[in-house]
């Protein structure tokens, strides 16, 4: 795309404009892909998104008896136990919608640059929001029967409760009930708790003779990531995810999530067709050019319990974090 703008700062022909703002607008869409599904940052590392070929999410578990031990070496084993059980989401009313404007006011090319960026910030922002209020709300709830407790006290500096203690207890349970080697396993923890709490984990403190941040020392001893956060608001400060249903932004509200990362606890699905168009620029008569870009993106937790659906002994709910 030719950069107008390093050439041309007075106001252009409306032709010419109209193929700035499409250009803009496929640039920006690449570059929303790149950061959302190529290199995903925060919490979403945690679980990346594979390209779907159908808006199914799917996963085969296998539920069966562990084998037999001490036999002879001519036979099959005794599979009567031995089955698949499919869990699955329909994506197909998984689609998240956002637009921006460029009014004919713009008529620079560094006015339509200006915009645009702004736009892609807008729409990534929001796309990013509603990945992890889908990531979490998959999450939430989804812990195995036992997998949770009542945190000590609220943690952060009202509170004297202990974080520490906590994810300890969490990720024992966790280790304890499906044998996962975390000596040599590879594997890696990840907590997801509300940011009002941050300073529980930022403020120095001693620790084994140590003055260090709590952070410090968990990603350290426990392989543990810490994802602190905060429900997205609109623009009148509401905790909305969602501008007609108004949706709950907040998945964890007083919650803690402590999770083994990875596709052995959860799958996350990005359907991406090349027949249906995810970004698309018209003209608005006498108005300017919307541009609309859209995802079709969920995710589905691994059950470790044989049910189709069912719940993971990788998830590990603390309560009452925070007040």
């Amino acid at each position: 795309m030719t950069n107008y703008a390093a050439t041309n700062t007075g106001a252009l022909t409306s032709g010419v404009l109209d193929k700035l703002v499409k250009g803009r607008a496929k640039q920006n869409a690449r570059v929303i892909d790149t950061n959302l599904n190529k290199a995903p940052m925060g919490l979403l590392r945690a679980f990346p998104v594979d390209s779907l070929s159908s808006q199914l999410l799917e996963f085969w578990t296998v539920k069966g008896n562990p084998g037999q031990i001490n036999q002879a070496l001519d036979g099959m084993p005794d599979m009567t136990k031995h089955k698949y059980v499919r869990s699955y989401k329909d994506l197909t009313n998984s689609w998240d919608k956002q637009a921006y404007k460029i009014m004919d006011s713009a008529q620079t090319a560094m006015a339509v640059n200006r915009l645009a960026n702004d736009g892609r910030k807008f729409i990534q922002d929001y796309f990013t929001n509603t990945r992890v209020w889908k990531l979490l709300t998959e999450l939430k709830g989804k812990e195995a029967t036992g997998n949770t407790h009542g945190a000590s006290d609220v943690w952060g500096a009202s509170g004297t409760g202990d974080a520490e203690a906590d994810i300890a207890k969490a990720i024992t349970k966790i280790v304890s009930t499906t044998g996962i080697d975390i000596e040599t396993g590879g594997y890696t923890f990840g907590v997801a708790y509300p940011s009002e709490v941050l300073d529980e984990f930022q403020q120095l403190d001693l620790i084994n003779q140590v003055t260090q941040r709590l952070s410090d020392y968990l990603k350290a001893a426990w392989k543990i990531n810490l994802y602190p956060i905060t429900p997205p608001t609109d623009a009148d400060g509401k905790a909305y995810i969602d501008v007609k249903f108004q949706t709950n932004s907040d998945v964890l509200t007083t919650s803690a999530l402590v999770f083994v990362e990875g596709q052995q606890t959860m799958i996350g699905g990005n359907y991406a067709p090349s027949d249906i168009m995810l970004n698309e620029t018209e003209r608005q008569l006498a108005e300017g050019w919307t541009t609309v870009m859209k995802q079709c993106v969920d995710y589905l937790v691994i059950p470790t319990d044989g049910t189709a659906n069912g719940k993971s002994s990788l998830i590990y709910e603390i309560t009452a974090v925070t007040t």
